[in-house]
């Protein structure tokens, strides 16, 4: 990074992670715990500093500006995010609003100037949405990276890494497994999915599903961006891959399960958890914990922008990708609405 530099950075939607307070001094005496918040992800970088908050709800300006006031001198409160736009010219925008409320505050952003974007999971909620994004962004070369928040993790970057190498051979399949009552596509499930696609190393093919029960005519996006759990589906699901990795989805809500991610090679197979994973190569199973990194989740996120904002390139997130994990949760519900059939990507969502 720029020793020089500071980057300034604006943040609109102020509730669930959005400006939440880190625990700095972690659990138990362990240590310091990265937030995955948006501003106490900007507090932990010395580069960069928030001058500007949005949110409709004036409660949550007026906590924030009490929160973090002391900590960027000068933070200013906003009700209307062009206002802000306007008024602080950011060099950085955190979009953290619900889910199917990105795509305007995108576009209009990268018409006011701004030089990076971070924008919450999923990117949209439709590919129409999801495509004037990508088009905003790639018309002024202004980098943009979505929080699907393992791609920053030690152990997915270290299995990931394991995979290139061609530690278990070639990768042949994958099984996710995981349960909850957040076990939803556009909640948890965009980030499993994406690290899903992330690991097998492709873009999607076409996909198969069903959608769990009572959720059977689910078309299109019925959610309220993310808030009501009720209001989406889990799935099973298929999805193939165009380098021929198949992978087998299956996230569903009322039931508990060995979560984590399955991988099978040709000369070996890993299991993955959220902190250590599992290899065998043929000479029994070895426990893998790797060390942690210096910054991870919205740190490390705000970090790899800002490289990007610099040096140019491309973002461990790109819109892109996560446009992919999109089509994959669009997929799963036009399967079903048709019967549980194979559906063909790319997909055309208003043929549906």
């Amino acid at each position: 990074m720029a020793d020089d530099r500071t980057y300034t950075a604006c943040v609109v939607g102020l509730s669930g992670i959005g400006a939440g307070r880190p625990n700095v001094d972690g659990d138990h005496g362990m240590g310091h715990v990265m937030p995955n918040c948006h501003v106490p992800a900007y507090a932990q970088l010395p580069f960069t500093e928030v001058v500007g908050v949005c949110d409709l709800k004036e409660d949550l300006v007026q906590d924030t500006l009490k929160d973090w006031s002391g900590t960027f001198p000068g933070l200013r409160g906003f009700a209307d995010y062009r206002e802000m736009l306007e008024t602080c010219k950011p060099d950085i925008l955190s979009v953290v609003t619900s889910d199917h409320r990105h795509a305007d505050i995108v576009v209009d952003a990268v018409e006011a100037g701004v030089r990076g974007i971070y924008c919450e999971k999923p990117i949209a909620t439709s590919l129409a949405d999801a495509d004037r994004m990508i088009a905003a962004v790639e018309s002024r070369n202004v980098p943009m990276t979505i929080n699907h928040t393992r791609r920053w993790g030690a152990v997915y970057r270290e299995v990931k890494k394991l995979l290139d190498d061609s530690a278990i051979g070639a990768l042949k399949r994958i099984v996710l497994n995981f349960g909850g009552p957040r076990a939803i596509l556009f909640r948890n499930g965009t980030h499993m999915i994406d690290m899903t696609c992330f690991l097998a190393g492709s873009e999607p093919a076409w996909v198969f599903a069903e959608l769990d029960e009572g959720y059977e005519d689910y078309w299109p996006y019925q959610g309220d961006g993310g808030r009501n759990a009720d209001l989406e589906p889990g799935c099973s699901g298929f999805i193939h891959f165009k380098n021929g990795v198949r992978a087998f989805y299956n996230g569903s809500k009322g039931r508990e399960c060995r979560g984590g991610y399955q991988l099978d090679g040709t000369d070996g197979w890993m299991f993955v958890y959220e902190d250590y994973y599992e290899l065998d190569t043929g000479n029994g199973i070895q426990t893998i914990a790797p060390k942690g990194p210096t910054h991870y989740y919205s740190a490390a996120a705000v970090r790899d922008l800002v490289h990007v904002m610099e040096h140019g390139g491309e973002t461990i997130s790109p819109p892109r990708a996560a446009r992919d994990t999109l089509e994959i949760i669009l997929g799963f519900l036009a399967s079903q609405k048709h019967g549980n059939v194979r559906i063909d990507f790319p997909l055309d969502e208003h043929a549906v």
